[in-house]
């Protein structure tokens, strides 16, 4: 490669235009070659060494000129190149959903190793491992991880548009521009990986400027290889940068040929139609959330409590007061570990209540063991056995609950009946038809199945909050359901049930128990 000003001068203007470092390498290698050719003719045309040279060198013509004419080539070869307001502007804040996505496979392609390595236990993200069920262990452990991830996937969308710009040779203003682009939309990204969900979106508070750092780590690192590229070669003189100025203001394009183009056009539908379609769902969030759903809570609470008016329970109906069995208080965790506070029923009236129409000696609750409590090591009995009843009975109702209820159709529990002959009967009580998980909505829209039981005997009879359903989900309220169940001998006197868990998952627990009995029954002697 000749060493001459001509060739300096065209290898630092490409690398002030951001070429790629090895079509920089080519091209100036083709051009010190052409001018070897050139400068071989003048010699053999009988010119001295000086005199070639400088033949060569106006042949080939000004060096900056040629740098600017093979970068712009360069750049239109290339979509990103030819739009680049659209690459580098439009698409960044759209770039971290897919690179989230990849950085969480990865992620997950590693854990699903360890596990097959190390054992199951090491595969925390899989649906089966124990910490799925543990909300709050969950999330502790996944905190880390989903901030790893996060800015991960911020870093990996900074180098790709970093390398985009590169190889297209859009310039070095562009790696700010579209790597700004990508620090804010890191600033408002919330993604992450919970308890039996994936989630990604955009939220005002808190501001991430953690995660914001990562395509500006990739903007710095940029900046100073771009210097140190600089550096190694002689400016260009001020004049010929004063000149190259007015040259590129002459050839610079109107907004009126980037209007022509159908990329721009299909571009601006796109973003039109995704602003409409954001729009419209921000919308129905809204009217869900401050017009729909409130008013359903509201057409739900009106109706429950219509039905706690004394005017509605039978009177042939005696109440069985479980304060000898139960083993929490209202104001006892109901799920999750004994620390954490708020999560109880301390908003349930206790007392003598009417709850769907039947009277209830409400004063604490039997809490049972389910499959998913052991995980908290709660110390709770898998039954509770000779709750006395002492007497002929027609129906049985039931004002109950379960906690970490998700599927429906399992048996949960059983009412376990012995009768003064010695038989006894077992009554079931099923996910979705008795009850439902005590956390969950009291409205309609879009509520899904985890509004309605499927048993005519049941019906939601208490829904009221607590600080920790406040703070998690707000949208959601506790549950309480009456259950009737018709006694299968009513000829046969009661002497006690026995209030059984399945461990099928579900933790049931009961809060009141009434018999309702016809007019001719009598107690046991």
């Amino acid at each position: 490669m000749p060493d001459t000003a001509a060739m300096t001068l065209l290898e630092r203007r490409l690398v002030e235009l951001g070429c790629p470092r090895r079509w920089l390498r080519d091209k100036v290698r083709e051009l010190a070659d052409h001018h070897d050719d050139l400068k071989q003719a003048a010699l053999d045309d009988g010119l001295p060494e000086q005199e070639a040279v400088a033949r060569a060198d106006a042949q080939l013509g000004d060096p900056v000129a040629l740098a600017e004419n093979a970068a712009a080539l360069l750049r239109l070869s290339s979509w990103w190149g030819r739009h680049r307001i659209i690459g580098f502007c439009a698409l960044p804040p759209l770039a971290f959903g897919p690179a989230w996505l990849g950085c969480a496979l990865i992620l997950a392609g590693f854990f699903r190793l360890l596990g097959w390595l190390c054992g199951p236990a090491y595969d925390f993200l899989s649906p089966a491992h124990a910490l799925a069920d543990d909300p709050d262990a969950f999330r502790a452990l996944a905190a880390p991880v989903n901030a790893v991830l996060n800015f991960s996937a911020l870093l990996a969308s900074g180098l790709m548009f970093y390398w985009l710009i590169r190889r297209s040779a859009a310039g070095t203003k562009w790696i700010w521009v579209a790597l700004g682009a990508c620090a804010l939309n890191g600033l408002f990204t919330s993604a992450g990986i919970g308890p039996r969900a994936v989630f990604i979106g955009y939220s005002a508070m808190p501001v991430n400027w953690t995660y914001a750092t990562a395509p500006l780590l990739v903007a710095v690192a940029a900046f100073l290889r771009q210097r140190k590229l600089e550096n190694r070669l002689p400016p260009i003189p001020k004049e010929r940068r004063l000149k190259l100025r007015r040259q590129n203001a002459k050839l610079a394009p109107t907004l009126r040929l980037i209007y022509r183009t159908p990329t721009y056009w299909l571009v601006v539908i796109l973003i039109v139609s995704l602003t409409t379609l954001i729009a419209h769902e921000r919308g129905r969030e809204d009217d869900l959330k401050f017009k729909i759903w409130p008013s359903e809570r509201a057409a739900t609470l009106a109706q429950i409590k219509a039905r706690q008016s004394a005017d509605v329970a039978a009177a042939n109906e005696t109440m069985i007061a479980l304060a000898p069995w139960q083993n929490a208080t209202l104001l006892d965790s109901t799920d999750g570990p004994d620390e954490v506070k708020g999560n109880n029923l301390a908003e349930l009236p206790a007392g003598v209540q009417v709850f769907g129409g039947v009277r209830f000696d409400v004063e604490g609750k039997i809490q049972l063991l389910g499959e998913r409590l052991p995980r908290f090591h709660r110390k709770l009995p898998v039954r509770i056995n000779g709750i006395v009843i002492g007497r002929k009975c027609e129906r049985l109702h039931l004002l109950h609950g379960a906690s970490f209820l998700r599927e429906r159709g399992k048996k949960i529990a059983s009412l376990v009946l012995h009768y003064a002959d010695g038989s006894q009967a077992d009554l079931g009580i099923i996910a979705g038809e008795h009850v439902l998980d005590w956390w969950g909505p009291i409205y309609n829209t879009d509520a899904g199945d985890e509004r309605e039981t499927s048993m005519p005997g049941t019906e939601l009879a208490w829904s009221g909050g607590n600080p920790r359903i406040k703070q998690r989900s707000p949208e959601f309220s506790l549950r309480l359901y009456k259950s009737t169940f018709a006694n299968p001998h009513p000829e046969l006197a009661v002497t006690s049930l026995d209030y059984v868990s399945t461990l099928e998952g579900p933790a049931p627990f009961l809060v009141g128990l009434t018999i309702e009995q016809s007019p001719s029954t009598a107690k046991l002697p």
